[in-house]
């Protein structure tokens, strides 16, 4: 599609952008806007407010909001100075989020408005908006720079580590295939505690295009003054549907997370908003490869900067965007085999360059473009007191893709209310299983193992009632 970009700077790219598009609109919250210029100095005053209260290079900083402008401060003024920058889901159980921030021994810990915060070891952060100074910490896009949790099929979430050029390739590959240039915005539509979220930033940082934060006053509006949005189908289908498409500014749409109806990309191109799709990873920084919707099962070709293969049915990726590792707080994890490949556990085949994904080699499957482990929900239903046994499989969804059901042995009758509050203090509400049954004798079987696929197949033949 188009030419082939160079992710290189050779200092912050809000700092190029700010002596080469000064005047330019570069980020808008609500009515609220920023040059180029005013994006540079605010990033330098958060820096050294941060600095003014103990902040070190090679810190862990932790941001504990909803996503928005002071998160979107927050992390670039961490870089700025050298340290690590996390964002961790606000709706995070408090336990477990104690157990995030002690695994990545964060030593400083921001939490935005309203959110209710959680005493440690660290020290609980504020954005300053501190006088100008001179700041120690250079250009070095190869150091580590962020941390972003990714969940595992058991324990704790991992944190994979990316520096600035991790995210700069990333970036790249996409955006010279799918246009987007410093004329263009791009929404927010996406959390910055999940890799997708985060690459828009960093799409925005290589291009000098303009980032907008989402408002109060509904999808709708928000896409009326935007020209780029990631988006799930059925945000779309609803934009769509509502009868004032005519309002959008919206040139074109990256969408992911479940199936992706060709009724809808046709129709959104009725309506000159072009539909990308594609295929990605935290551990690769975002998007690995990408096309234009067209109808067919494929996820699209490899993207510049990446490299992929198959090997025995499993696809295996490698390149410039490539994390850093597993971060723990006694270094960081190789991730890859003797050749450098990262062996995402995906099956898949590639047919005329294109990649086709089959699935999991694993257990897990993704609901709405969330990776759900059915082993970490089994865990948390089997701490109540009265289930003996769970299984959790997936079932077909029109919306999401996949959703979870869960076929539990109880010593007594436990109500679906009852289980859907017991498990919303440990588990996000899209881990929560929609379905809750009873574990016929039958599955039992005679060893002490149940059958995975045998509860699977059973699930499936049970009726749906509304």
């Amino acid at each position: 599609m188009g030419k082939l970009i160079s992710p290189l700077f050779t200092t912050w790219p809000w700092a190029k952008w700010s002596e080469e598009r000064e005047v330019e609109i570069a980020l808008r919250d609500g009515n609220k806007v920023w040059t180029w210029a005013e994006v540079s100095i605010q990033v330098n005053r958060y820096a050294n407010g941060l600095i003014q209260q103990g902040v070190k290079r090679d810190d862990v900083v932790v941001g504990v909001a909803k996503s928005g402008v002071d998160l979107i401060w927050l992390q670039l003024a961490s870089i700025r100075i050298g340290a690590r920058f996390s964002a961790i889901n606000p709706k995070t159980p408090k336990a477990q989020l104690h157990q995030l921030v002690t695994s990545i021994s964060a030593q400083h810990i921001w939490f935005g408005e309203g959110q209710e915060s959680i005493s440690g070891t660290w020290h609980h952060l504020q954005l300053i908006n501190a006088d100008y100074s001179v700041i120690a910490a250079t250009w070095q896009p190869n150091r580590l720079a962020t941390l972003t949790f990714t969940s595992g099929s058991t324990g704790l979430p991992k944190a994979v580590a990316h520096s600035i050029n991790n995210h700069l390739y990333s970036a790249a590959g996409l955006l010279s295939t799918m246009e987007f240039d410093n004329c263009d915005s791009w929404l927010l539509s996406l959390p910055l505690f999940h890799v997708s979220g985060l690459a828009i930033v960093w799409r925005w940082l290589l291009t000098g295009a303009t980032i907008v934060m989402p408002t109060e006053d509904g999808l709708l509006n928000d896409l009326c003054g935007v020209t780029h949005a990631s988006l799930v189908p059925t945000q779309l289908q609803r934009i769509l549907d509502c009868g004032d498409v005519s309002r959008l500014a919206l040139k074109r749409v990256l969408l992911g997370g479940a199936v992706i109806p060709t009724e809808l990309t046709d129709a959104a191109r009725e309506n000159g908003i072009e539909c990308w799709l594609g295929y990605g990873m935290t551990e690769m920084a975002s998007t690995v490869t990408a096309k234009l919707a067209d109808g067919e099962p494929g996820v699209g070709n490899v993207l510049h900067y990446r490299e992929l293969r198959i090997e025995k049915g499993e696809v295996l990726v490698r390149g410039e965007c490539l994390a850093l590792g597993y971060y723990r707080s006694s270094g960081i994890m190789n991730i890859t085999n003797e050749e450098g490949w990262y062996q995402t556990s995906d099956l898949g085949y590639v047919m005329g360059a294109e990649l086709h994904i089959q699935g999991r080699a694993d257990n897990m499957f993704i609901s709405g473009g969330e990776n759900i482990h059915p082993e970490k929900i089994e865990l948390a239903l089997l701490t109540h007191n009265e289930i003996e046994q769970a299984i959790v499989v997936d079932v077909a969804d029109d919306e999401f893709g996949q959703r979870p059901v869960a076929v539990i042995k109880m010593t007594q009758p436990i109500s679906h209310d009852e289980l859907h509050s017991f498990l919303k203090e440990k588990l996000t509400q899209f881990e929560c299983p929609i379905r809750y049954e009873t574990m016929p004798e039958h599955l039992f079987g005679t060893g002490l193992k149940i059958s995975r696929p045998q509860v699977k197949e059973w699930v499936n033949s049970l009726p749906i009632t509304a």
